[in-house]
């Protein structure tokens, strides 16, 4: 359904799902044909092939600070997180994604793993 006021910006509307009035133009036919690709929809729950949900053994500190442990990656494998190196609250570029993000490093490797809001766990698709 278009909607004709001028007040609201055309993002505004694309994010609530509704379609400006007016034509669209090729730039963002192109950047909603990428995002088609990038997302497949199975049922109801898009799955984006940048993120890989992982299991993680995490600890809780007496001050109740989270520190995860250990990584189970998709097919069963585990790794032992050596060292977290810092924690902070970033957004995930490549995958999208917001929440904790745990600078560990892994077997002399660095890992970004992200702790989502909707307490799920990640690591991005290299």
């Amino acid at each position: 359904m278009p909607h004709t006021d001028t007040n609201i910006s055309r993002d505004a509307l694309r994010s609530y799902g509704m379609q400006p009035s007016g034509r669209q133009d090729s730039r963002q036919r192109g950047k909603e044909a990428d995002k088609e690709r990038r997302f497949m929809v199975y049922g109801d729950a898009a799955v984006n092939p940048a993120k890989v949900y992982v299991d993680v053994l995490a600890e809780f500190t007496r001050e109740g600070v989270m520190m995860p442990c250990r990584i189970t990656w998709e097919d069963g494998r585990k790794y032992t997180i050596d060292r977290v190196k810092k924690c902070e609250r970033r957004a995930s570029r490549r995958a999208g994604g917001m929440g904790l993000m745990y600078t560990c490093m892994v077997g002399g490797h660095e890992v970004n793993l992200f702790y989502e809001e909707n307490m799920r766990w990640f690591v991005t698709r290299k």
